[in-house]
């Protein structure tokens, strides 16, 4: 594909994402975020594990999800530029494109639910605030919320990598243990369960559609 093509492709994706039986998707996080919310299983995951070893945990997971997802695309056209490898090269921007849609994605989510995240992880007198959204617009800012972007990024990106490389061992289990693990270890400590979840599905919808190249 051209830079062109990749190009036009990224906002295609977009709008599939956000379309037909994609909007299924978004609608059972919305779901099963209520269902969690309602019934108390966020309140109780974070008092459940709540812990100086779970916070450097998640600590890890806060700097590997950080770093990563910028260092990983970036490996993908150095070494594609070196090898004159296109197809690297293509590989490192589907990678990347799914990671900026991914963020994207779940800053336009964050931008009109505003929830807080877990106070407790900062020795904030423990309060009951994971049925808090203050809904309306850039009410909680972007960088805590619903959904972790933490989360979908890492999994969009690693589904990517698990579809472009299905017939390697070696990667796809590499992604998939990445992506478990940034699951769990954001979901149980500066994230709420279903901030977690919600990131994870919407990641692997991400992913999926980022990974048809045709």
């Amino acid at each position: 594909m051209s830079f062109a093509a990749l190009g036009k492709k990224f906002f295609r994706d977009i709008k599939r994402i956000f379309s037909g039986r994609n909007l299924i998707w978004h609608a059972l996080v919305i779901v099963l975020t209520y269902c969690i919310v309602v019934f108390g299983v966020d309140r109780w995951i974070i008092q459940t594990f709540h812990g100086n070893g779970v916070k450097v945990f998640g600590f890890g997971a806060g700097m590997i999800g950080f770093v990563l997802p910028i260092a990983a695309p970036l490996i993908f056209f150095a070494v594609g530029a070196l090898r004159k490898s296109t197809v690297l090269i293509r590989n490192g921007w589907l990678l990347a494109e799914a990671e900026i849609i991914a963020l994207l994605t779940s800053f336009f989510y964050k931008a009109f639910t505003g929830r807080p995240g877990p106070s407790e992880l900062f020795g904030v007198t423990p309060v009951d605030t994971s049925h808090v959204f203050k809904f309306g617009f850039l009410r909680g800012g972007v960088f805590w919320g619903w959904p972790s972007s933490h989360i979908m990024v890492a999994v969009a990106g690693a589904v990517v990598l698990m579809m472009l490389y299905r017939h390697n061992s070696v990667v796809k289990y590499l992604a998939f243990a990445y992506a478990v693990y940034m699951v769990i270890a954001v979901s149980l400590t500066f994230h709420w369960l279903s901030d977690g979840l919600a990131g994870a599905i919407l990641g692997v919808v991400v992913g999926l559609v980022v990974s048809i190249v045709a």
